[in-house]
């Protein structure tokens, strides 16, 4: 890759691409204006070699899991706030930019690659101070107006009008989390009014799993006087489960200690949902709800590693049905996808929770089994594969039947890495379909290890 490209110069961001083996192939201007180097002095060597030991270690494991799993990883300037050595340009290395960096695994003809994008956020961060230090501000100017008496009844009833009318739950608590004040759309968030909770730590309502992981966070807040920000799940009174994001700034006291919070409370039950949705759809087969065919190949690269480590054995299956086009032809596309997800359910039911099943692809399953690889345990769950599959399928006008050819590869026997044993089920797959035509059978259900 040309590292003096004109397109990546011309973006306002920095762009690094570093190839498989961890060497950089693109350094954009801008990385080149806040680092002083230039892409012709560090193309070709590695990002510690390009910036020194100045980097933090973070960037190299999100890299290598990006370039190994294909992973996407962004270093958010609120956790990572300064993870490369960058400086503004013609202002001296003298404070490094604050950064957001989004790392993608990139595919390409060389192999796999991986882009770090970089933005600078210290406007951001800094315009985030300047909001801080006006809400201390306000908060002293209240402090002020209260010695009045008739302006403090004006400010509070205008505090509370306008807390009333949020959308957000808003809400303050002492040190000790008990709350002194909730608006209107915070109890309903909570199904409690503020009468039923004084006196009582917010955090004691979630659920017994929550409460000793948001406590940790609230009580590490108070004592670093630092804002405190999670989501938890939380179940109401009427039971109902929903997930919610707290944040809250410390406010201190005249004494300049910690004496309390002020924050938001959000309800992200149907962010957490649609995230949800987007995952499983990123991993699973839309039609039968199987495992994809990418997130299949993840599971045995891990299991291997797994059985290698404890020296075990599993089983890798390739299951093919027989004369599925010939249903697809005759009865239409929809009753193909009828016979998909009846024979991914049979399968499932068929084997241990613990076994992996996905669609391959097309009319093809893949199964891993873990911990099974004697001839008898073997044989006794493709006798039942082949009985599942085989029995009658009900397209509603008529009933159809399909047969399988199933490939077997046992680790560590026929391969120690993802794809001899892909390969060879593969190939024991086809073996045993040759079989089935040599022997003119429509509905038999052959397997074989080769």
């Amino acid at each position: 890759m040309d590292c003096c490209h004109l397109l990546p110069d011309s973006v306002d961001m920095g762009l690094i691409m570093v190839d498989g083996e961890g060497r950089i192939r693109l350094w954009n201007r801008w990385i080149e204006e806040r680092t002083g180097r230039l892409a012709s002095q560090v193309c070709g060597v590695t990002l510690a070699e390009a910036f020194g030991p100045h980097v933090d270690p973070r960037i190299a494991l999100v890299v290598r899991e990006a370039l190994d799993f294909g992973w996407s990883a962004r270093l958010s300037h609120a956790l990572h706030p300064m993870p490369l050595p960058l400086y503004p340009p013609g202002g001296g290395q003298v404070e490094r930019m604050k950064q957001s960096i989004d790392i993608t695994p990139v595919q390409g003809e060389g192999g796999p690659r991986c882009l770090l994008q970089v933005r600078d956020v210290t406007e951001t961060v800094r315009r985030e101070a300047l909001l801080k230090q006006q809400s201390r501000q306000l908060r002293l100017d209240l402090l002020r107006l209260s010695q009045a008496q008739v302006e403090l009844q004006r400010s509070e009833m205008r505090f509370r009008e306008l807390a009333r009318q949020a959308p957000a739950g808003l809400f303050e608590a002492d040190a000790e989390a008990c709350c002194t004040f909730l608006n209107e759309r915070c109890e309903q968030i909570l199904g409690h009014s503020l009468e039923n909770v004084a006196g009582t730590p917010w955090i004691n309502l979630l659920p017994v799993s929550e409460q000793a992981r948001v406590r940790a966070i609230w009580c590490l807040a108070v004592a670093s006087a630092t804002r405190f920000a999670e989501e938890f799940r939380y179940v109401g009174p009427d039971g109902e489960s929903r997930w919610i994001r707290a944040e809250a700034g410390p406010q201190r006291d005249g004494n300049d200690r910690i004496s309390g919070f002020v924050g938001t409370l959000l309800d992200v039950t149907e962010f957490h949902e649609r995230a949800t949705r987007n995952e499983f759809r990123a991993n699973h087969d839309g039609l039968t709800s199987l495992l994809n065919r990418d997130r299949f190949e993840r599971h045995l690269r891990a299991a291997i590693s797994g059985a290698r480590e404890v020296a075990d054995r599993m089983a890798l299956l390739f299951i093919d049905l027989n004369d599925f086009k010939g249903i697809n032809d005759t009865h239409g596309h929809h009753a193909g996808d009828t016979v998909l997800k009846t024979i991914a359910a049979r399968v499932r039911r068929v084997l241990r929770s613990e076994d992996i099943v996905a669609r391959y692809g097309g009319d093809e399953f893949a199964v891993l089994l873990n911990g099974t690889g004697d001839p008898e345990t073997l044989d006794a769950i493709l006798f039942k594969l082949h009985q599942a599959v085989g029995l009658p399928i009900n397209l509603g006008h008529c009933h159809v039947r399909v047969g399988c050819a199933i490939g077997v590869s046992i680790y560590p026997d026929h391969g120690s890495d993802p794809l001899s044993l892909l390969t060879h089920a593969d190939k024991a797959m086809y073996a045993a379909k040759r079989a089935r035509y040599a022997k003119n059978d429509p509905i038999a259900h052959p397997s074989a290890q080769i």
